[in-house]
């Protein structure tokens, strides 16, 4: 997918989710996702191995008031989470798979980026409830699920002009969606993120718990401020 690096807005999104989501509820197309996925638009930028955190968004829904709504809300908390996603020039592949959810690779050579994706996590949580609330939703009727892996990945470029030759591959971002099936409606982190944590934000952020062979997942409700007093002022 073809990656814009901009700042987001969130009074921007706010304008979207007015004039362009809500109208759809009535008798309209449905919306659109904003971009358009190309194969040319896969490899944005090319590395041989770097140090990454995958990421992977999963929506899930509970219930909703019609299929009508339920896919009006997934296309625009699709649009403004590609839309956060693409607010940070660490990201290096960004992709929807065919299940729905969002697949996103950042490089993350040090430990302020790594907790930079932490800050788009809480994001992405908090904007979905942003959608709802603007569609009149229950908060509870479509959940969004952040895992999160750090690893080495790597990038083969072995053929300028064939798509074949070029793929990303490492275990973070099979870990990183995974993740997600542990725990819902949280930023679920592995330990290999969670190592990398300030010892602040692993106290204070994150709770723990074990998995098969002694490994461990870390998890937290995260949600970003500013979005989330709009929601409570909103409801």
């Amino acid at each position: 997918m073809k990656i814009n690096y901009t700042e987001f807005s969130f009074e921007e999104s706010l304008k979207f989710l007015e004039n362009d989501v809500a109208p759809q509820l009535g008798d309209g197309e449905p919306i659109a996702i904003c971009d358009t996925l190309t194969e040319a638009d896969l490899l944005p930028k090319q590395v041989t191995s770097a140090n990454c955190t995958a990421m992977y968004v999963k929506v899930i829904y509970k219930s909703v008031r019609s299929a009508k709504y339920k896919e009006c809300a997934y296309h625009a908390a699709m649009n403004l989470i590609l839309k956060i996603v693409q607010s940070t020039e660490i990201l290096r592949l960004l992709n929807i798979q065919a299940d729905g959810g969002l697949l996103a690779v950042f490089d993350t050579p040090m430990k302020k980026q790594i907790e930079e994706v932490i800050n788009l996590s809480a994001m992405i949580r908090s904007v979905n409830a942003v959608v709802l609330t603007t569609l009149k939703q229950d908060l509870s009727s479509q959940v969004v699920t952040v895992g999160l892996d750090y690893g080495a990945v790597l990038c083969f470029n072995n053929a300028k002009d064939s798509l074949e030759e070029k793929f990303f591959a490492g275990d973070a971002m099979l870990t990183a969606k995974q993740l997600t099936d542990l725990k819902e409606d949280y930023v679920v982190i592995s330990n290999s993120i969670y190592i990398n944590l300030s010892e602040d934000w692993q106290k204070n952020l994150f709770v723990s718990h074990d998995i098969v062979e002694n490994n461990k997942y870390h998890f937290a409700p995260l949600i970003n401020i500013r979005m989330h007093k709009w929601v409570q002022e909103h409801k």
